[in-house]
C-alpha cells in the first residue's frame, strides 16, 4: 500500500531536482557536479573561506571559537537553490541528501588534509547543530538542522547531543556583516551536559561566521573540550 500510495503521488507531483527543477530525483547528477566543492588543503581552518591555506582574505587568521571550520562547497551554483529549498520550500526529504553531503566533506577532509582536518569526524564524540530560533520553527514547521544532524548521526554512529537553543528574532539573512556579528552575540544558551566533550557542530550556511562562532563560544564556555565546525555550504 505504501508503494501505491509513493507512485501515485509521483504521478500527481513527480519528485524535481532541488537544483534545476528536472524531474526524477532530489539532486540531480548534473547539479551534483555543478557543486563547487572547497578543497579542505587550500582552505581556511579558520573560516572555512576556501582559499586561506596562507592568509585568508575573509577573517585574516583572526582566531574564531571553532577549534577548526570546514565547509563542503561554495555558496553559488545549484547549492543556494538547493539549501533553500530545503529550508523555506519544505522539502524535508533534503535532509538525508544533505547529510550525506556533510559526512563526504569530512570523510574528504581527513583522507587528503589530514594534518588539517584529521579527526574532526572520527574522533568526534557527540554531533550538535545550529538550532533554529522558536520563530523559524514556527513558520518552517521543523528545525531543518536538528533534521539534517539525525540523519548525520545515523550515518556516522556518532552521537547526538541537542545541546543548544536560540534566542531572537532575526533572520540573518537580511542582515550585513556588523549587524551579523552584534546579533550572534549571546544567542545561544548550553541545554546539555557537554564537559569534556570534542563537539562536531554543524550548519547549513557560512555567511561571516558570526552565527557557527557564538554557537561554539557558548559550548567551550559550558565545558567543551574543542569544537570543530562543519557546514554545507560558504559564502564567497
Amino acid at each position: 500500500m505504501a508503494w501505491a500510495h509513493h507512485q501515485a503521488l509521483e504521478t500527481l507531483s513527480p519528485t524535481r531536482c532541488a537544483g534545476c527543477e528536472r524531474v526524477g530525483e532530489l539532486i540531480c547528477d548534473r547539479c551534483l557536479e555543478e557543486l563547487v566543492v572547497i578543497d579542505p588543503a587550500q582552505a581556511c581552518t579558520v573560516c572555512g573561506a576556501p582559499f586561506g591555506a596562507m592568509l585568508c582574505t575573509e577573517c585574516r587568521g583572526e582566531a574564531g571559537s571553532c577549534d577548526r571550520v570546514l565547509a563542503g562547497t561554495v555558496f553559488e551554483g545549484p547549492a543556494p537553490r538547493i539549501i533553500r529549498a530545503y529550508k523555506d520550500a519544505g522539502e524535508r526529504r533534503l535532509a538525508a541528501a544533505l547529510a550525506d553531503i556533510l559526512v563526504d566533506t569530512a570523510e574528504h577532509a581527513e583522507a587528503t588534509a589530514d594534518a588539517r582536518y584529521g579527526g574532526i569526524l572520527r574522533r568526534a564524540d557527540a554531533l550538535t547543530f545550529v538550532p533554529a530560533t522558536a520563530t523559524a520553527f514556527r513558520r518552517r514547521g521543523f528545525d531543518h538542522m536538528e533534521a539534517i544532524a539525525r540523519e548525520m548521526a545515523s550515518i556516522t554512529g556518532i552521537p547526538l547531543l541537542d545541546a543548544l537553543v536560540k534566542h531572537g528574532y532575526a533572520d540573518q539573512r537580511e542582515l550585513g556583516r556588523a549587524d551579523r556579528l552584534e546579533a550572534a552575540c549571546g544567542q545561544y544558551e548550553v541545554v546539555a551536559d557537554v564537559s569534556e566533550l570534542r563537539i562536531l557542530l554543524i550548519d547549513d550556511v557560512i555567511t561571516t561566521g558570526a552565527t557557527l562562532n557564538s554557537a561554539a563560544d557558548t559550548l567551550r564556555r559550558s565545558g567543551a573540550a574543542s569544537v570543530d565546525g562543519l557546514a554545507i555550504s560558504r559564502v564567497w
